[in-house]
């Protein structure tokens, strides 16, 4: 059986270049230096142990956790062991794609770490909204970034798991199962966190956010807070909207094929818009052809890379290391059996 090894990571300063070409703006990961007293594995648990929280941790409410690579996945009260686990592997499998027991980009995870990134699971929204206002402040590092969670929104049919209520619901409504949590909020936290802040000239969504990098603060320096123009990603982003907007439009142009339609800020836009490349890329969206057109036009990866080269580009690019396979929710030898069938893991 696996067992993960947790590495703490210090991050150093790197240098940026201006946002040109994707060729140009290739970024030194920031130089990690190791040391000796932090290197040791602080737990070597295998993925599927469910750890008992501190009591820091009960007085915020959570239920229990899950460890992944040195980040937190709390749950809260009524969440199973189940949807735990699988989340965490899951978010196992964004992190080492290839399953070596190593994170395919520590500078990214060398990232989150230092910001003490996490994930809180609860079972709708109403349940997690309440718990970030009110007993995040109970936990250590109480600013840290926290992406929430409502596993009533996971797709379990990704996984061949029973669906919950709430898929059977919107399947009956609508006619198509709803996109996955468990994939999407687990992706949000490695790019809004990792990838903005390592190579910012490249991925940042032009917020600066409670604790920025040496690299995100030097790339504001140079070229300003603007979020126009903020990185490669913010200009595909816009050219797949049919131009910049600070707000969602009333009504896209003609020639967009990125047309999401609940105004959830910009930086939302930008996570929401490259989550979407991902599971194009890996190929979740060849099993969702309905349904999803009215946020995303491309559904398999001949037509991603004819109609968005720039954002194709930037998730192929080897020195990003982004995924390329889709995660099934069994990371290695690890946790819940192998699903049979449900999802592809064949490297694109």
């Amino acid at each position: 059986m696996k067992l993960i090894l947790i590495t703490i990571l210090a991050v150093g300063m790197i240098s940026c270049e201006s946002p040109n070409t994707i060729d140009s703006v290739i970024e030194k990961p920031p130089h990690i230096k190791r040391f000796n007293t932090v290197e040791k594995a602080l737990t070597q648990i295998p993925l599927t142990q469910i750890e008992l929280p501190t009591e820091n941790e009960k007085a915020a409410l959570i239920n229990k956790k899950i460890t992944v690579f040195g980040i937190k996945v709390f749950a809260l009260e009524g969440v199973t062991d189940r949807d735990l686990k699988l989340v965490a592997n899951v978010l196992a499998q964004w992190l080492d794609n290839d399953e070596n027991g190593t994170a395919d980009n520590p500078d990214v995870l060398a990232e989150i770490l230092r910001q003490k990134g996490r994930m809180i699971l609860g079972i709708t929204f109403d349940q997690i909204g309440p718990w970030h206002e009110k007993s995040q402040k109970m936990l250590k590092h109480k600013h840290a970034p926290t992406y929430g969670l409502d596993v009533t929104t996971i797709n379990h049919n990704w996984y061949d798991m029973p669906i919950s209520k709430y898929s059977q619901n919107q399947y009956l409504n609508e006619g198509v199962l709803p996109p996955d949590a468990a994939t999407e909020e687990t992706f949000h936290l490695i790019t809004d966190i990792g990838y903005a802040n390592v190579y910012p000239s490249s991925f940042w969504h032009g917020e600066i956010g409670d604790n920025p990098s040496a690299a995100l603060l030097s790339h504001i320096a140079k070229r300003g807070r603007s979020q126009k123009n903020a990185s490669l990603l913010t200009e595909a982003m816009d050219s797949a909207r049919g131009g910049y907007f600070k707000h969602m439009p009333k009504q896209y142009p003609v020639n967009a094929w990125y047309t999401r339609s609940d105004d959830c800020g910009y930086k939302c836009f930008v996570g929401e818009y490259i989550h979407w490349g991902i599971i194009t890329l890996v190929g979740y969206n060849e099993k969702r052809k309905e349904g999803i057109h009215v946020q995303w036009q491309i559904t398999n990866n001949h037509s991603f890379q004819i109609k968005d080269p720039a954002l194709y580009k930037l998730l192929t690019n080897k020195e990003y290391n982004f995924p390329k396979k889709a995660p099934d929710g069994s990371y290695g030898d690890l946790s819940q059996s192998k699903p049979k069938g449900s999802i592809s893991r064949k490297p694109i």
